[in-house]
């Protein structure tokens, strides 16, 4: 089974991370809130295949294939499989040059800074891939990290490493994690804004869809559309208070 790993102190490859199993037993009892980002699209302002499409001539039928995918017209593994297709035989290091490039969404710095202040750890669990999610955790401090890894051979793309980190996937990874951390999952938060999240928002206490496409703006509980990431706080911090309010009153109880 695929694991969250702890995000690098300095961009590393995904091997030179340290696993889940490595956290600290009183970090464990100081957190009291998860609030899990997906990534393109959320955390970051862009899709890497499309992004990737610029160097292989392929960016319109990787713009529509991922489209299409986020709009949940179609199966997320089916779309993946596809997507890598059309990169095949790509350098990972042009890939990763490309994923390296894309940038951050306007506020997720502070975002992201807001919600350790709050005392909530947030984590980064994505469909996409390491290359550019080990990257935006190292520049957010985002500590713990799920995503999919290229197969590469002979230093080109030639496929996805089983197993995928699929739209059940995420919502696994979510409850397995909170779980770990002895977090009831009412106080988790998901974000995020294509139909493969959709499941991760079912299974949080609190769902925002950030610029969500029509299917996840029908399944979250808050729906926010703008150009600043910022603007999911505000629900973040009522939601926190509550959260923490509960935990004192479970704790006296």
């Amino acid at each position: 089974m695929q694991q969250f790993y702890a995000a690098p102190v300095a961009y590393l490859s995904p091997r030179d991370c340290n696993r889940l199993s490595s956290l600290d037993n009183s970090l464990r009892r100081n957190i009291f809130l998860i609030v899990a980002f997906d990534l393109e699209g959320t955390l970051v302002d862009a899709e890497l295949f499309p992004a990737l499409g610029e160097c292989t001539g392929r960016k319109p039928e990787l713009d529509d294939i991922t489209d299409r995918a986020m709009r949940g017209e179609l199966d997320f593994r089916a779309s993946l499989d596809m997507r890598i297709r059309l990169i095949r035989d790509m350098s990972i290091e042009t890939a990763r040059m490309v994923a390296e490039s894309l940038p951050l969404s306007h506020g997720a710095e502070e975002t992201v800074s807001r919600i350790k202040q709050l005392g909530g750890t947030p984590i980064i669990i994505t469909g996409g891939f390491d290359i550019l999610a080990d990257r935006v955790a190292y520049l957010l401090g985002v500590e713990y990290v799920c995503s999919n890894r290229f197969k590469v051979k002979d230093g080109c793309i030639t496929g996805v490493i089983d197993p995928v980190v699929t739209a059940k996937g995420k919502a696994e990874k979510l409850l397995g994690l909170a779980g770990w951390l002895g977090i009831n999952p009412s106080r988790c938060v998901a974000v995020g804004d294509g139909a493969n999240d959709i499941q991760m928002m079912r299974a949080a206490g609190l769902s925002i869809a950030y610029n969500g496409r029509e299917k996840v703006r029908h399944a979250a509980k808050v729906s926010v559309k703008g150009d600043d990431l910022r603007l999911i706080l505000p629900y973040i911090e009522e939601f926190a208070v509550k959260a923490e309010h509960e935990l004192l009153v479970s704790q006296i109880g």
